[in-house]
């Protein structure tokens, strides 16, 4: 096609067969009647023009500005060259009436009622122009063996417009489901982003947004697995909608294959049943992490394949968003040497803890301090970087006996708080009992300033306190006044002892 020529609008391209059939039809009608009546080349010639028609009308629709508008001008062209070379034929009437029906039916189709009175008009007005030129003869018929060329010419050409109509409506069937098949995507990725920043960890926030993914599109399945890239070897988080069991070896099988020549995006064969799936990194957005997410479809889905990188561009930002969330979420409450909540995260648990109590009074929680005894001791006479491996080795400890539930913090320079959000006395009591028989058995290793190995004993001072026994707003210091008491105690145990 030479670079000038653009390719036209679709309805030019749907209407070019016909055409193209119509018009060489309507040349071998002429050609016949040229032989069966003598009228030799003064009849063919003159139908020339016929055959170059079409090519005219395709050039003319490619080029012009608007070529919908074109085509739409091209039939009424139609109309007015049939109803010009109805007259040159002397009104044949089978091939009158064929002509005009198709001339009137193809612009009604295209243009509705107006184009095609239109249409007609033009029909009749180029008739009767043409006659005048050519004379009024009148041909009412000709042959039998030529009406049934024309009627099976008629026959296939109104199929061939029910077969371009039926297409193009299947064409526009499939832009509408598409359409709607990209507004669905549209409203998902829409809303992935708030379903994603609602989720309170990574786990949460993939099964939160697969799932969220599956309500929209309820026949695809969805998974997703992230791998540290320092140990691929591992799976990391892994989540799942809409995938059974009977698939997970597919995924497992899938995930291991993957390698560093594995295209951003690939799909797998379809099974026996026509599933497949479909599989794009999410690595490129994650920077700890390379990940996959997985869409298992009903069937091939060309639709799907363009717009899964948004998919996975959008899980890997709102994921990466969350990894720095968290990690910032954890810098701000945790410390910086022990990794324990610091005293601003204890201190809002606290609160929580007193407020619950004060609309629920039977709801009461409780408090164990704990302050390391002889830090400042260690710190004057074996450096700073002794003293702060006395209280990582403590904490460790405490974290050891500590339930998920309790919230451990250290409170100060030697000293740690756990809170119990919903346990009375007993249960700092029975862990400070714990604390005080087993921290003892375990020696602390430092490295003195000098590099020299040193093994320190561990010794603490407890004090517990429950808002059962004490207003909810005083229950930390009851405690810490008896971890001094206790302090206070044990310092003379070891003065007399």
């Amino acid at each position: 096609m030479p670079p000038s020529v653009r390719l036209p609008h679709r309805l030019a391209l749907a209407t070019l067969a016909p055409r193209v059939f119509a018009f060489c039809h309507t040349f071998g009608l002429t050609v016949w009647i040229a032989v069966a009546e003598g009228l030799g080349w003064a009849l063919v010639l003159p139908g020339l023009l016929l055959l170059a028609w079409p090519g005219v009308a395709y050039l003319h629709a490619a080029n012009a500005r608007n070529s919908k508008r074109a085509e739409f001008t091209n039939l009424l062209c139609d109309s007015v060259l049939f109803g010009v070379w109805c007259s040159v034929l002397d009104f044949y009437v089978l091939a009158t009436v064929t002509i005009g029906l198709a001339c009137l039916m193809n612009n009604l189709v295209v243009g509705g009622s107006r184009q095609m009175l239109v249409s007609t008009a033009l029909f009749i007005v180029a008739a009767a122009g043409g006659s005048v030129l050519t004379g009024s003869d009148f041909r009412p018929y000709i042959s039998y063996p030529l009406d049934l060329y024309q009627w099976a010419g008629a026959i296939v050409y109104f199929l061939t417009i029910a077969r371009v109509t039926y297409s193009q409506n299947r064409k526009i069937g499939r832009n509408i489901g598409e359409i709607r098949f990209q507004n669905r995507v549209f409203h998902a990725l829409l809303d992935l982003g708030k379903v994603a920043n609602s989720a309170g960890n990574i786990h949460v926030l993939l099964e939160n947004a697969l799932n969220h993914l599956h309500s929209h599109f309820p026949d695809y399945g969805f998974a997703v697995y992230l791998k540290e890239r320092q140990r691929p070897d591992i799976t990391s988080y892994a989540a799942a909608a809409g995938i059974g069991s009977k698939d997970q070896p597919r995924l497992t099988e899938l995930i291991d294959n993957v390698s560093a020549q594995t295209p951003l995006t690939f799909k797998t064969h379809p099974t026996s049943d026509g599933e497949i799936l479909y599989a794009t990194s999410l690595g490129g957005g994650l920077s700890l992490y390379d990940g996959w997410l997985i869409v298992k479809a009903p069937k091939p889905n060309t639709t799907l394949e363009p717009i899964l990188t948004l998919f996975a561009d959008q899980l890997a930002a709102a994921t990466e968003n969350k990894l720095l969330h968290l990690e910032l979420k954890k810098t701000a409450e945790r410390d910086g040497l022990t990794g324990l909540y610091n005293r601003g995260f204890l201190e809002a648990s606290l609160q929580a803890s007193i407020q619950g109590k004060v609309q629920t009074p039977n709801l009461d929680f409780a408090v164990l301090m704990i302050d390391v005894d002889g830090l400042k001791d260690v710190n004057d006479r074996y450096g700073h970087m002794a003293g702060d491996q006395l209280i990582t080795t403590v904490a460790e400890s405490l974290q050891r006996h500590c339930r998920d539930s309790d919230i451990l913090a250290r409170y100060g320079g030697d000293e740690f708080v756990i809170l119990f959000p919903s346990a009375d006395l007993s249960a700092a009591t029975r862990l400070a009992v714990l604390i005080r028989q087993h921290l003892p058995d375990r020696p602390c290793l430092i490295t003195t300033a000098d590099g020299d190995r040193e093994a320190l004993a561990l010794h603490v001072s407890l004090g517990c306190a429950s808002s059962s026994e004490a207003p909810a707003q005083q229950v930390l210091a009851l405690a810490d006044e008896r971890m001094y008491r206790d302090k206070s105690q044990r310092r003379r145990q070891r003065k007399s002892g």
